[in-house]
């Protein structure tokens, strides 16, 4: 591995999670606006992301691909990530945060186990491709 690779995948990784944050957070802004709840807003909206960064993360990031056999395992790796995610909202609610705004805090307070597993997911399964 290249001592420079993993300073660029963080910062690819970044890009990548901003423009998915932003995509998902208008997902459970607009499902708060239908009548959902918060803890429920952001599971939905959570999953939805699953699907693009699997995809993104794939492609740009740590550019290895993204095969349909690892989106069926991919979504597994996410399971801690969405855990923490529900106790920080779960915190942020009960300290008077608005549900408009705890989501998107809760997601910013997961990017770092995220990334760790989403490297490992990437990294541990095949070598990298250049594009």
């Amino acid at each position: 591995m290249s001592p420079g690779r993993t300073p660029r995948e963080l910062m690819r990784f970044i890009l990548v999670g901003a423009l998915n944050t932003g995509v998902t957070t208008l997902l459970y802004w607009a499902l708060l606006a239908a009548g959902l709840s918060p803890a429920l807003s952001f599971g939905l909206a959570f999953v939805a992301g699953i699907g693009l960064a699997w995809w993104m993360n794939g492609r740009f990031t740590f550019r290895t691909g993204a095969s349909a056999r690892g989106l069926v395992v991919y979504p597994l790796i996410y399971v801690p990530p969405w855990a923490v995610g529900q106790g920080l909202l779960s915190l942020l609610l009960d300290a008077g945060v608005p549900g408009w705004l705890a989501g998107p805090l809760a997601s910013l307070g997961v990017v770092p186990l995220s990334f760790g597993l989403n490297r490992f997911f990437f990294r541990g399964r095949q070598a990298p491709t250049r594009s």
